[in-house]
């Protein structure tokens, strides 16, 4: 057993982090931060299938998108031809509903069993199909007698379980906890602790634990999952394909942030969850701001796209080398917001080399004008429904601004009695009548120049001359004293490298 963040180890973080702010209270032999292996020593990166793939079993409606053998060796190839896997997106994470239902495990063995049909040669030999093309094999379960997809799950059968998987080659596992009572959950998750340790094989434990457990994050048992062996934990909401669902995540963990980076570092992460870019439901704007804040709170660096249907501006994004390392940066010191909640904010990271990462963030700075059409007791719809983003929790006059400024919105419906609506990517399907209801439709707009964003060289630890880097073009800036400022875009985030000149 190996102590991934000692007395030593802390003591230096610290020092390394009042470079940029207070130093954390952290009393490490209290929290007694030991991994249970060595693995995930850097944030996990790969690909997953459920944002867009979902459970989506009708394979002879849908062969291409069918939860089968041949998606996951699709992704196996498209992970090694596309660059990805050399880039260090190492992984194809078999999410829910590989499992036969009828019968739940094998009557005799008592061994979860893939779906015959749509597995037809086993979990085993997938896992040999993704390890000859030099990818890890990632598999899914739960910490209850059924997964989030009504599949067969482990709760009781921790032991069996982790033997089954590590007979089939399996090197990371996530379990998840839907349909459980939440009191399982304080024996469920260290039993499949100590049975992955025990079970002969390097496996990555991935715990949806604290997403159970509401949003105060500082209510949360992390030192107890570091110690039966979570490699990473998702904290909070599952991340949806959208830009609000997207920013909501990154002001939950500017609000939380400054206590749950104590817990983070080589072996044991806060993950975010999974990236959206490469999807059409959020902007290249949008994408570089998750690379950038995903990689700033060295959150796992793992995919949801469709790896064979991407964009050459999506594909540089996530191929960045230069945004890769500050997420894979050894030191494995979590950044953080160091401005406070706002339109825009600056968010930073020290790096192992004495340098800091960051982040320049446009949440909504800057102001576009836009004329509007308004009707009543209904709203103009979309034939897009897939792609509109609903809201909750905002006057008419701030989804009027965001809407506006966006210029893929084209409108939306608006409840002033909730503060709720849609923002709508087209109006085309015409007036859809809802009593309580306005609708406004966007009838000509000027573009939204972005915001000026400035980060203060004392803010992150520089004094003097203070040498610039943009990660996103890959290329020095220049030397500035005592500040920087960028134009970033709406909803983007400039992504820079600073160091003492």
């Amino acid at each position: 057993m190996k102590t991934y963040l000692s007395v030593t180890v802390a003591v230096l973080a610290l020092a390394i982090a009042a470079t940029f702010a207070a130093p954390l209270t952290l009393n490490t032999a209290k929290l007694n931060l030991k991994g249970q292996n060595k693995l995930s020593l850097t944030p996990p990166m790969g690909w997953m299938s459920w944002e867009i793939f979902r459970c989506d079993i009708r394979c002879d409606e849908d062969p291409d998108r069918c939860i089968n053998a041949a998606l996951y060796q699709n992704m196996t190839d498209a992970l090694v031809s596309g660059q990805f896997l050399a880039a260090g997106y190492n992984t194809i994470h078999i999410d829910d509903c590989w499992e036969d239902k009828s019968p739940s495990r094998d009557p005799v063995t008592k061994q979860l069993v893939a779906n015959t049909t749509r597995f037809p040669g086993g979990m085993y030999a997938l896992g040999n199909y993704m390890h000859s093309k030099g990818v890890q094999f990632g598999l899914y379960t739960a910490e209850s007698t059924t997964t989030c997809g009504g599949y067969p799950a482990s709760e009781h059968f921790e032991q069996l379980d982790a033997t089954t998987f590590a007979s089939w080659g399996v090197d990371y596992l996530k379990v998840d906890g839907c349909n459980s009572a939440s009191d399982y959950y304080v024996t469920g998750y260290p039993a499949m602790g100590k049975a992955l340790q025990e079970s002969g094989r390097d496996i990555v434990y991935s715990c949806s634990w604290p997403a159970y457990l509401g949003s105060d994050e500082t209510l949360k048992p992390f030192a107890t999952m570091i110690s039966i062996g979570c490699n990473l934990w998702r904290n909070w909401a599952d991340i949806q394909c959208n830009w609000n669902s997207l920013s909501s995540i990154i002001d939950h963990w500017g609000d939380y942030g400054d206590y749950i980076r104590q817990f983070a570092g080589p072996g044991h992460w806060n993950d975010m969850d999974m990236l959206l870019i490469g999807n059409d439901c959020i902007t290249d704007d949008e994408a570089r701001t998750q690379m950038a804040i995903w990689s700033i709170n060295a959150a796992p660096l793992i995919m949801g796209n469709d790896l064979r249907n991407m964009t050459d501006s999506s594909k540089a994004i996530l191929l960045n080398k230069d945004a890769i390392a500050v997420n894979q940066d050894p030191l494995g010191q979590q950044g953080y917001r160091v401005t406070p909640k706002n339109d825009t904010e600056v968010w930073a990271r020290n790096l192992n080399d004495g340098s800091v990462a960051v982040g320049l963030y446009n949440k909504n700075g800057g102001t576009a004008t836009c004329g509007w059409d308004k009707v009543t007791d209904g709203y103009m719809e979309t034939c897009d429904p897939q792609h509109e983003q609903c809201f909750s929790e905002k006057t008419q006059a701030e989804a009027t601004q965001e809407c506006c400024n966006n210029p893929d919105c084209a409108g939306f419906s608006f409840n002033p009695s909730t503060e709720s609506g849609c923002f709508k990517p087209s109006l085309a399907c015409g007036f859809l009548k809802s009593p309580g209801f306005i609708g406004l439709s966007k009838t000509n707009s000027s573009a939204n120049p972005g915001a000026d964003i400035t980060v203060q060289f004392d803010q992150v630890g520089f004094v003097g001359n203070v040498t610039v880097y943009d990660i996103w073009k890959q290329a020095v800036v220049g030397v500035f004293q005592n500040n920087f400022t960028a134009t970033v875009p709406y909803h983007g985030t400039g992504f820079f490298k600073l160091s003492q000149a």
